[in-house]
């Protein structure tokens, strides 16, 4: 991140914190990695300048943005003093969006950051500097000590929720360690929405999400992200859904996820947690397509793509299984299983089972014998 050149600063006022949105459920298997990516370019499609901090020592939020293996410095040697923001942070494909990384150091040092979780606004100071208007921190699915440093300075948690049996427990469990970091560490904690992700029309997660509704009320979002291919299909790129399928069910949701997210924020009035006015949804949808279009076409042109007609495909496929199987060039070869072990195997259980056989019934011949002499 070049401070000089992208970020502007002020002169004469001290930096202002930007606003921070923590992603967090206690629970695991909730995108909310997906989330947190999809949400920090949305955020600068919607003309914000946005820093994406993976505090999730799986990294998985670093990899989505092509960054492997992890670097050696990023999120834990800018919390711990070690490194500056300014000399770590990585610019991305999207203007506007930088990452701070997650680091094989996070990983096996977790434990040192005990004491900034309980220390209000340490990430926060970290990160006045910088000149960007939101951050977005992936937290790790646990009470870890990187969560707790994460929620000790956050402006605000999106909770992503998925509408399992298990969902309600979960996210009660959430919310409690969210009023209990409010009530002990950082009083300005507030609540960016509950986003209910991977929903289907299934009886089961209907019923979850109704429950989840009429507790939680108006803090539950009303876009659902709807469980798709194509956020499985983004992520085997390495793009955010938002980018490869803007239009689609899942990355339209996410937009207007993070719109809704952000008139939320607003309506909450807390001075702390003022934006700049948001860029319209259609401009954020016009600049999603761009970078669609055009930072990406490479990627894109490597969709699988099946020219063959449908009844040719069919013919083939039947033929195919008409033949013996034979080994791929496309593919590795299957060693197969000689056939004389089978058979062997199967006459061995045979005769065991007949000798057995055999000798029941000859046992039972010479006790009649006996009973009738």
């Amino acid at each position: 991140m070049d401070e000089t050149e992208s970020t502007p600063a002020a002169a004469s006022a001290p930096p202002l914190p930007p606003v921070m949105v923590a992603v967090f459920n206690q629970k695991g298997g909730v995108a909310k990695t997906t989330t947190a990516c999809n949400l920090a370019v949305s955020l600068t499609a919607f003309g914000y300048r946005v820093l994406l901090v993976d505090l999730d020592t799986q990294g998985n939020a670093t990899a989505s943005f092509g960054v492997a293996p992890l670097p050696t410095e990023g999120a834990f040697e800018v919390i711990t003093g070690r490194a500056d923001i300014a000399d770590v942070a990585l610019d991305t494909a999207y203007e506007g969006l930088w990452l701070l990384p997650a680091t094989q150091s996070l990983r096996d040092n977790d434990h040192l950051l005990t004491p900034s979780g309980r220390r209000r606004g340490l990430l926060e100071a970290r990160l006045a500097g910088t000149g960007v208007d939101i951050v977005v921190v992936d937290c790790p699915p646990s009470l870890a000590a990187a969560t707790s440093t994460a929620l000790a300075s956050a402006t605000a948690v999106l909770m992503p929720v998925h509408p399992d049996p298990f969902a309600h427990d979960g996210l009660v469990n959430t919310w409690y360690e969210i009023c209990r970091v409010r009530e002990t560490v950082n009083y300005q904690l507030g609540v960016a929405g509950i986003l209910l992700t991977m929903t289907e029309p299934d009886p089961t997660g209907a019923d979850v999400a109704r429950v989840i509704r009429a507790e939680f009320g108006d803090q539950v979002l009303d876009v659902e992200i709807p469980a798709k291919v194509k956020v499985a299909e983004a992520a085997h790129l390495g793009l955010p859904v938002t980018v490869l399928d803007p239009d689609g069910p899942a990355g339209l949701s996410y937009v207007e996820a993070t719109r809704e997210m952000l008139a939320l924020l607003a309506r909450q009035n807390r001075h702390w947690a003022h934006l700049p006015q948001a860029a319209s949804l259609e401009t954020a949808l016009e600049r999603l397509r761009e970078w669609r279009a055009t930072l990406h076409a490479d990627l894109l042109n490597r969709l699988p793509v099946d020219p063959e007609p449908t009844e040719t495909r069919s013919r083939a496929t039947a033929d195919r299984r008409a033949m013996p199987p034979t080994a791929s060039a496309a593919g590795p070869t299957v060693p197969q299983r000689p056939w004389w072990r089978a058979v062997t195997l199967n006459q061995v259980i045979l005769l065991t089972a007949t000798f057995v056989a055999g000798m029941a019934v000859e046992a039972l011949v010479e006790f009649l014998g006996q009973m009738t002499r």
